[in-house]
């Protein structure tokens, strides 16, 4: 697993299950570093995925959790942007598949849709599995050439 910090966003939605994530990586002795919100009160998913963008500017390699409701928002909006690989995943081969085919650098997970142990599985999974590289490598190089923000 990473020495980077492992940053955590959410919006309104997600937040209960960010803070459930958060304590699980302090448990595993790891760094995790909450960029918001601070609460559950109402805001934007947009806002918050924007943020996690930022710390991704100078180091692709560190790793990220987006969560709301359905995960939808968080996915859509990393996306935009060229530094994140952002993939929603719904079960722990989902979690596998994106970092092993595909180097995906945030895991974006939906509170709605899914329950506390599986959502910690998915979290552990994707910390854990390491890219294939070879030629998925040109997949990944392929998706940052398209850019974005």
């Amino acid at each position: 697993m990473s020495t980077h910090p492992i940053f955590l966003a959410s919006d309104h939605r997600g937040f209960a299950l960010k803070a459930k994530l958060f304590h699980h990586l302090q448990g595993q002795g790891l760094n995790p570093e909450d960029l918001g919100p601070s609460s559950d009160a109402r805001c934007d998913a947009m806002d918050f995925a924007k943020k996690m963008a930022e710390q991704f500017k100078s180091n692709t390699r560190q790793r990220g959790v987006l969560i709301c409701g359905s995960g939808q928002a968080m996915a859509m909006t990393a996306n935009r942007y060229q530094n994140l690989r952002a993939a929603l995943c719904t079960n722990t081969t989902m979690a596998r598949l994106a970092r092993e085919h595909n180097d995906a650098n945030i895991l974006v997970l939906g509170a709605d849709i899914l329950g506390e142990a599986v959502a910690l599985e998915c979290l552990d999974v994707f910390l854990s599995t390491d890219f294939l590289g070879d030629r998925y490598a040109q997949r990944r190089d392929r998706l940052t050439q398209l850019g974005g923000l």
